[in-house]
């Protein structure tokens, strides 16, 4: 998602609002990629994209039918990280969202500037062998995302699309990643610990971690793995919205590739359902992948 696979949630109006709030929900991750993080601690930027697609059915607020209706999440993700030493980083992550909600007669889209995110980073290990033909590394970071995107309030039926939460959030990660020769192993995993907005509002904390495997032939590599995430429950007020259908949790089942051209690494991924329950289990992932572009500075 990243790589950044950019780990994400969307919202849904709260149990007083006079409207469904059973609507898509799911996460994604936002981690490195085997491509990006074996290039180790060295400047960067880039670009990266994601496309997600839910389907939703509940029953409708006026009648008595089943409601069908389908989301669309693209996100495109400027990024940079910055060496600092040999042991520090610093990374940023800057969104913008394009968010559209479909149902039999309307049609609701929400586009613009996200929250970005800030991290720093610290490389515990990083340590190659002198035949250059094992490597490990172990990087630590911690963060804060900012609300500079827009956001509503949580009655707005329109909520989960917006591009913002209006909260300053926490946010933790951890990546091991350990190479011999042609083989590497990569796994890592990411907390956000949210805030509460202006309207007393505190969106569901997030939780993910991947476990990827890749091979590596001259300037190219393909890799596979599983990613599980988590959306933790909604609170107004401080007091937990107990049927919030912003609770969910996915695994999935991820192939991906990545090519290396001089100091240009491309990155594209696709994710496999597994196994999920989101929105109270009436919506459901269907189509999900990413694609970035990352340069890197000597």
């Amino acid at each position: 998602m990243k790589k950044i696979l950019s780990f994400f949630v969307c919202f849904v109006v709260y149990q007083n609002a006079l409207s469904c709030d059973v609507c898509g929900c799911g996460a994604f991750n936002s981690t490195h990629g085997l491509g990006t993080l074996a290039q180790g601690n060295r400047t960067s930027i880039g670009l990266n994209y994601q496309y997600r697609l839910y389907k939703s059915e509940h029953p409708e607020v006026f009648g008595n039918g089943i409601e069908h209706s389908t989301d669309y999440f693209q996100r495109l993700d400027v990024l940079g990280q910055l060496r600092l030493s040999k042991k520090w980083q610093i990374q940023l992550s800057l969104p913008i969202g394009f968010n559209k909600h479909v149902t039999r007669d309307t049609v609701s889209q929400k586009n613009g500037l996200g929250d970005p995110t800030l991290m720093v980073n610290f490389f515990l290990f990083n340590k190659q062998d002198s035949a250059k033909a094992q490597l490990f590394r172990w990087i630590v970071g911690a963060g804060v995302k900012s609300p500079i995107g827009k956001f509503t309030n949580p009655n707005d039926i329109d909520l989960y699309l917006y591009p913002g939460t209006g909260t300053f959030d926490a946010v933790f990660q951890n990546s091991f990643f350990f190479q011999k020769k042609k083989w590497s192993l990569l796994q890592t995993s990411q907390y956000i610990l949210r805030g509460e907005n202006k309207y007393k509002y505190i969106p569901g904390s997030l939780f993910s971690a991947s476990l990827f495997g890749q091979y590596k032939f001259r300037t190219w590599g393909m890799y596979a793995g599983t990613q599980y995430s988590w959306s933790g429950v909604d609170y107004l007020n401080r007091k937990a919205i107990s049927s919030s259908p912003t609770q969910g949790q996915v695994l999935t089942g991820i192939v991906g590739a990545s090519v290396q051209f001089n100091s240009w690494v491309i990155q594209g991924n696709y994710h496999i359902p597994i196994a999920q329950n989101l929105g109270d289990g009436n919506s459901r992932q269907k189509t999900a992948f990413s694609i970035s572009l990352n340069y890197f500075f000597n």
